[in-house]
């Protein structure tokens, strides 16, 4: 099968030859804004629709489960996001920015994919034994039903293995702005999961293991379709590249200990939660925690858009673009966390009337889901030029630590509020280490060009 690259194969940021005619100019110039709008426009019409059902689903899950089934669900879901990163330890994100401007070598893509498979699968063995008696542990303290936590240990772990093949067949996808054939097949089992919900609710079989199976099987074909779409854009290697997994390792390395503890940060509200608190306090937090899933559309976009075209930028067209990208971020998260603050209800309308009561925390919740937005855009730039350094995983890990540890021994996490400014207060932490990186990475950029000029 032909291999069917872009309207436009140049990078989005090739700077237009000025000795073309003033025709020929403005014809390329015109080519390459319909190639942006394009790619722009399929990323809002199909992470739209995926967010769109995402929601639809949220709202069924948490107006259709009992505050039991829903903590059920809600734990393996926070269980299997923290494993998933994990397992996958950035391996799949190192695709674009090792490819960076050498996007016509199927060869190459090829190699790095099959090398981040390689590296996710064997993490995957690896850590899936842990991880299921961890889980399995957690559930233990509520007592719930050997058949339930049997059902969903095999649902996240089902969904753990699959999620790795969706994350590297992806990467293709992504380089060449494929953005139609990444959505549309996340589109239709997206919309066939909610439709089985809803069947389930009508006809009473919908609860936390069916749930987590259908989201499981969701994952799974959407792991399988990404693949066909993925193939024709690369050339598979004939067998396993060690350099190629060394150059990997070694790209992750830097930045995988805070990655680690950004997992377990992500989560670990709900974690304390289920340990130190009750079954309806599970539930509750699970439930918030759709609320700050709200801005996942966001960082897609950052991580599907943004990061190939910063990993292919111009070195001195990096520190406006970085600069403009940031204080949009900004802008656009002020007006969201003041309306959380002064009409919480908007937001909880989203969970349903049993969870009416959380007012109080949502504008905290949401302040706090903007700060790591923004931490998330500055870590996405950095990534995108290969700034990963020791010392920035060194300050993150210190800095959660110190704010978490300090939390907990003078606060507690024994209620919802305790939660959610537990979560709040952590927030700074990565926004704080990935602004130094940054600093540091301009820094050492600029070394690097005056020792080039020099």
């Amino acid at each position: 099968m032909p291999v069917v690259l872009p309207d436009d194969p140049r990078p989005l940021d090739t700077e237009l030859d000025g000795s073309l005619d003033q025709q020929a100019w403005h014809d390329a110039l015109w080519a390459k804004t319909r190639q942006s709008a394009r790619i722009v426009g399929n990323f809002f019409l199909g992470q739209g629709a995926v967010q769109a059902i995402g929601i639809l689903a949220g709202l069924l899950l948490a107006r259709k489960l009992s505050i039991d089934s829903y903590a059920q669900f809600g734990l393996a879901t926070g269980f299997q996001s923290v494993a998933g990163i994990l397992m996958d330890l950035g391996f799949a994100s190192t695709i674009i920015p090792l490819v960076g401007e050498r996007t016509q070598d199927l060869a190459l893509v090829g190699r790095y994919v099959r090398s981040a498979k390689h590296l996710r699968d064997r993490s995957f063995l690896i850590l899936a034994p842990p991880a299921t008696l961890v889980f399995v542990a957690l559930m233990h303290r509520h007592h719930w039903n050997w058949r339930i936590q049997t059902a969903l240990v095999a649902s996240v772990l089902l969904a753990l293995y699959s999620s790795g093949k969706m994350s590297y067949f992806s990467a293709p996808l992504f380089l060449y702005g494929r953005l139609r054939d990444y959505y549309v097949p996340q589109v239709v089992t997206g919309a066939s999961r909610l439709g089985l919900y809803l069947v389930l609710g009508v006809v009473g079989g919908l609860n936390s293991w069916t749930a987590a199976g259908l989201t499981a099987l969701n994952i799974t074909a959407n792991g399988f379709l990404l693949e066909r779409r993925s193939r024709p854009l690369l050339t598979w290697p004939a067998g396993e590249s060690p350099a190629t997994d060394r150059e990997i390792i070694d790209y992750v390395m830097p930045a995988a200990p805070a990655a680690i503890f950004a997992a377990f940060q992500s989560q670990i509200s709900l974690f304390l939660i289920s340990i130190f608190g009750g079954t309806v306090d599970v539930a509750q937090v699970a439930a918030l925690g759709r609320i700050g899933a709200l801005f996942s559309v966001l960082m897609t976009f950052n991580v599907i858009v943004v990061e190939p075209y910063f990993a292919r930028l111009a070195t001195a067209r990096v520190l406006r673009r970085y600069a403009l990208l940031l204080a949009g971020a900004a802008a656009a998260s002020t007006p969201v966390v003041l309306l959380a603050f002064v009409r919480p209800a908007i937001f909880l309308w989203i969970l349903g009337p049993k969870y009416a009561g959380l007012q109080a925390e949502i504008g905290w919740l949401v302040c706090g889901s903007c700060i790591n937005y923004i931490a998330g855009v500055i870590w996405i730039m950095n990534r995108a030029r290969k700034w990963l350094f020791w010392s920035g995983s060194i300050l993150e890990i210190s800095l959660l630590v110190g704010v978490q540890t300090l939390f907990v021994i003078l606060v507690g996490v024994h209620n919802v509020r305790q939660a959610v400014f537990f979560t709040f207060a952590a927030s700074f932490c990565p926004l704080v280490a990935h602004a130094y990186v940054s600093i540091l990475g301009f820094v050492k950029g600029s070394r690097h060009q005056v020792a080039e000029t020099a």
